[in-house]
C-alpha cells in the first residue's frame, strides 16, 4: 500500500452531495483526476473532505494533547498528527457512537482544500472538528502531508448551548441565505438548528444551498465580516468558552465506528458494470451490507456512485480482499483509497474509497 502526497489542488468534485441528507455530503470526497484535467486550469473547486486520522504516539498509544494554536489563512500549516486510514486494530470507537448533530460548519479558508476547516457540535457535547493544511503561505511539498484530522474534544450543555448561541448571534440565520463568494469570503456552509427548524446559509460556487428557492445573493459588508469572526472564534473556542462549558478540554482524536465505503466509475455505466470490476469476495461483501445509490453535482455536471456503510472490521477484511487482489491502495489526508481497473482498458475504472462515518451519520 503506497501513500500519495497532498496533491489538492487537482480534486474538483463537491463539498456536498445534493441527494444526502442535511450534513452527509461533509463527508464526501471524490478524486476525479481525469475528469479534472478537462476543466480550464481557471476553473477551481474542492474535494469533500474527509479524513480518518487518530492522534497516536509513535508506535505508542493514543495521545491526548492541548488545543494547538489555530492557524490563519496564511499561517504554517498545523503538523500532522495522526494516522491515515483505517483505525487500527484495538482502538476503541469514540463513544456514543451516535448522535444528535447540533451545528456544523465549514470555512473555506483558499479556493481549494488547502485551508479549510470544519466543525461538528453535537447534542451530547462532542465538539469534532478538522483543519486542512493552509498552503498559501510558501510551504514547501511536504509540508503537504499535514493536516489536523478528524479530532474530538468535550462540551457541557452550558457548552453546546454557548456554542450554538455564537452562531445564531451572527443575525444570519432569521432564513436560509445562499451569498456569492467575494468580501473575502471563498465557500463555506453552515447548519444549525433554530427552534424545530434547520437553518442553512452557503456562500461560494462549490455548496448546494438546499433549495431551488434560495435566491442567490452578493454578501454585504456584515454578512461577510460576521462570518469571518465565526471562523475565527470557532477555531479557538478555548479563547472565549468559559471553564464550565468544557467537559474536557483536552483534544482525542475521533474513531468512528464505521465507515461509508463509495465506489465510483469514471465514466458513466450501471452498478452490475461497476461491481464487475472488483474482486468478487469484494462484491460478496459489499452485497451483504447493502448497494445504496446515490449522486453528487459539481461544476462538472451530476455524478452517480453507490456506497455501503461498513463496520471497521468489515471495511479492513475488505481492504485485505482488494490487498490480496494485487489492488494498490493510496493514504492521503482524505482517507484511503483504491483505483481499481487503470491499467486494463477492458475494465471500467472505478476509484473506491473508506469514509468514516461522524456521529450524525450512523
Amino acid at each position: 500500500m503506497s501513500r500519495d502526497r497532498f496533491d489538492v489542488l487537482e480534486r474538483f468534485a463537491p463539498l456536498f452531495e445534493t441527494t444526502q441528507p442535511s450534513f452527509e455530503g461533509f463527508l464526501r470526497r471524490r478524486d476525479r483526476r481525469r475528469r479534472n484535467q478537462r476543466i480550464s486550469a481557471g476553473v477551481v473547486a474542492v474535494a469533500v473532505f474527509v479524513a480518518a486520522v487518530w492522534i497516536v504516539t509513535t508506535g505508542g498509544p493514543f495521545h491526548r494533547t492541548q488545543m494547538p494554536a489555530a492557524p490563519g489563512p496564511t499561517a504554517p500549516p498545523t503538523p500532522h498528527v495522526g494516522l491515515i486510514g483505517l483505525a487500527p486494530e484495538g482502538a476503541t470507537p469514540s463513544l456514543p457512537e451516535h448522535g444528535e448533530l447540533v451545528f456544523s460548519f465549514m470555512f473555506g479558508h483558499t479556493m481549494g482544500d488547502p485551508g479549510r476547516f470544519s466543525v461538528f457540535v453535537y447534542e451530547d457535547g462532542r465538539l469534532i472538528w478538522q483543519r486542512l493544511a493552509d498552503l498559501t503561505g510558501g510551504a514547501d511539498e511536504y509540508s503537504q502531508a499535514y493536516t489536523t484530522g478528524l479530532l474530538e474534544q468535550r462540551l457541557t450543555p452550558e457548552g453546546v448551548e454557548f456554542v450554538r448561541a455564537e452562531v445564531i448571534s451572527t443575525g444570519l440565520f432569521d432564513q436560509d441565505r445562499y451569498l456569492a463568494s467575494g468580501q473575502g469570503l471563498n465557500f463555506g456552509r453552515i447548519e444549525v438548528r433554530v427552534g424545530d427548524r434547520l437553518a442553512r446559509v452557503t456562500w461560494g460556487d462549490c455548496c448546494d444551498p438546499g433549495s431551488k428557492n434560495v435566491a442567490r445573493t452578493t454578501p454585504t459588508p456584515q454578512q461577510a465580516s460576521a462570518l469571518q469572526r465565526l471562523d475565527a472564534r470557532l477555531a479557538d473556542p478555548a479563547s472565549w468558552l468559559p471553564a464550565s462549558a468544557w467537559a474536557d478540554p483536552e483534544i482525542t482524536a475521533y474513531v468512528p465506528s464505521g465507515y461509508s465505503v463509495c465506489y465510483e466509475p469514471e465514466q458513466e455505466v450501471g452498478l452490475s458494470r461497476v461491481l464487475a470490476s472488483l474482486p468478487p469476495p469484494a462484491v460478496d461483501l459489499l452485497r451483504t451490507q447493502g448497494i445504496r445509490r446515490s449522486e453528487y453535482t459539481n461544476l462538472l455536471g451530476t455524478f452517480v456512485l453507490w456506497c455501503s456503510d461498513l463496520a471497521t472490521e468489515e471495511a479492513r477484511a475488505l481492504a485485505q480482499i482488494l490487498d490480496d487482489a494485487g489492488q494498490d491502495g493510496h493514504e492521503d489526508v482524505f482517507g484511503l483509497r483504491y483505483v481499481i481497473g487503470q491499467r486494463d482498458p477492458d475494465t471500467t475504472e472505478v476509484s473506491l474509497s473508506f469514509d468514516p462515518l461522524l456521529p450524525h451519520q450512523t
